[in-house]
């Protein structure tokens, strides 16, 4: 991929993320002498017209509300090759994503950032627009003066806004944090479902995980939580939307009220302690899968953590989790951790990833085989990658030339998800049914109580390459 080297009059330095529909760089503002984020439409998605049109509405969309709370647009233009762009808030301190991955946060910023987090979809919910993916990767930190970091919103690739909210829906949002509505074809969602997924996110920074179905409150997992704030939280995720907090202001109030009970409160679980409730949870957080499409622009950051992140729970190459002295190529190991770490299921691993991209592949970017309909990295047939691509159907089909990696390995994580849920009872190995049911299907692969005969082998083969790439404990 080749640098710009610049967009208007803004230098480009070096990407910041990457994601199916656009990349974000870091670029400089000679004028006023200020780094900047600049997000630029893919160029084999810049031929298509409704996708530079949804590109273009994003930034549309964070200049109306136009809120300090928000990701804030400067400026619009194209390149010399006609690939729209718009420059935006640089967020130096990354995401709260990043934050989060050392585990749950100090009670009090937690609860600061869930405050914050409130106030800006509330700007959004009053200029008539549902953001439909609050997440700890689409809230962005800035620093500022002080002693605390501005909290942006970011990434309204997916929103609605006042004059479509009666139009038919598609399912959209991202396991664990999307209301129940979303993942249904004309759930109608409204601004509780952002509630939901607000109530989601401050779960995960109470606790360092995003809830399952029926979750316990957030206390039971996080000594020193109190009760005011478990009956806060768990209103907000309730599945009945008539039951939750009837807008983000109320559950900021309600979450501001708690705040005379809350002290510095205990340290943070231990990464260790965090994985151990991981494993004892894994079946539970199985049923919570849904039809998942991440983020209409493919979660795309305007942050700087020094290096290219893809949106999804693990923002990059992680030894622990993918060993680094095997033939997985480079760029793609980000993807690969994203994908194989979408969700909490059993037997979903990067290595289950890798392996199935080896076996299908060899990791080539470029195939092409029309006589099955199949193509690129991970041999997507196109009219079946639209239900997983970003954006679900909400986005076109894409054709065979726009199935990059970028956007087919994620694809794998949410389908993997998606159809986890109806594995959970199939004897064997976890991982060799997932990898039969991407070949065939889930329901074939629970009636034959296994991989079907017919893929038996291809099983073998990804089940060799598994125990290839899984890292040493």
């Amino acid at each position: 991929m080749e640098t710009p080297a610049s967009a208007g009059r803004y230098r480009i330095d070096r990407l910041l993320g990457s994601g199916a529909f656009a990349l974000v760089w870091l670029g400089h503002d000679a004028e006023l002498h200020a780094p900047v984020a600049i997000k630029i439409l893919a160029e084999h998605w810049a031929r298509r017209e409704d996708v530079r049109e949804r590109f273009v509405q994003e930034a549309r969309l964070l200049r109306r509300v136009d809120s300090h709370r928000l990701v804030q647009v400067f400026d619009v233009g194209e390149l010399p090759d006609g690939r729209p762009y718009f420059v935006m808030t640089h967020a130096d301190r990354g995401t709260v994503e990043d934050r989060l991955a050392a585990g749950p946060l100090p009670l009090d910023e937690a609860l600061r950032l869930a405050r914050e987090v409130a106030l800006g979809l509330g700007d959004l919910h009053a200029a008539g627009i549902v953001h439909r993916d609050v997440k700890p990767s689409n809230v962005l930190l800035r620093s500022g003066p002080g002693t605390g970091d501005r909290v942006m919103i970011s990434d309204l690739g997916i929103a609605r806004t006042g004059d479509r909210l009666s139009s038919l829906t598609l399912p959209a949002g991202s396991p664990g944090y999307m209301a129940p509505e979303q993942a249904v074809i004309d759930g109608a969602p409204d601004h509780r479902a952002d509630v939901f997924g607000l109530g989601a996110l401050t779960y995960h920074l109470l606790t360092g995980d995003p809830p399952g179905e029926d979750p316990p409150p957030p206390g039971a997992l996080r000594p020193g939580v109190p009760a005011s704030v478990d009956a806060v939280v768990l209103r907000a995720l309730a599945r009945d939307r008539e039951r939750r907090w009837p807008s983000a202001a109320a559950f900021g109030e309600a979450l501001s009220g708690t705040g005379g009970e809350i002290g510095t409160g205990p340290p943070p679980v231990s990464g260790r302690v965090r994985l151990t409730w991981r494993r004892r949870r894994i079946l539970l957080a199985a049923s919570i899968l849904v039809l998942a499409t991440a983020a209409g622009s493919g979660t795309l950051l305007a942050v700087d953590g020094g290096s290219d992140r893809t949106g999804g729970r693990v923002p990059g190459p992680d030894s622990r989790r993918l060993r680094a002295d095997r033939d997985v190529p480079a760029r793609y190991r980000g993807l690969i951790v994203q994908a194989g770490t979408w969700c909490r299921l059993k037997g979903l691993s990067p290595a289950l990833i890798a392996a199935m991209l080896k076996v299908e592949s060899d990791f080539d970017p470029n195939l092409s085989d029309p006589a099955k309909d199949e193509y690129g990295i991970a041999r997507w047939t196109p009219h079946v990658l639209t239900v997983w691509q970003p954006g679900g159907w909400n986005n076109p089909e894409p054709r065979p030339a726009d199935i990059t990696p970028d956007l087919s390995i994620p694809a794998m994580g949410r389908f993997l998800c998606y159809w986890g849920k109806d594995l959970a009872k199939v004897p064997g190995d976890p991982a060799l049914n997932l990898a039969a049911a991407y070949r065939t299907s889930a329901k074939r692969v629970a009636d034959a109580k296994g991989p079907p005969a017919k893929y038996r082998a291809y099983c073998a083969k990804v089940g060799h390459y598994i125990a290839y790439y899984r890292p040493s404990r």
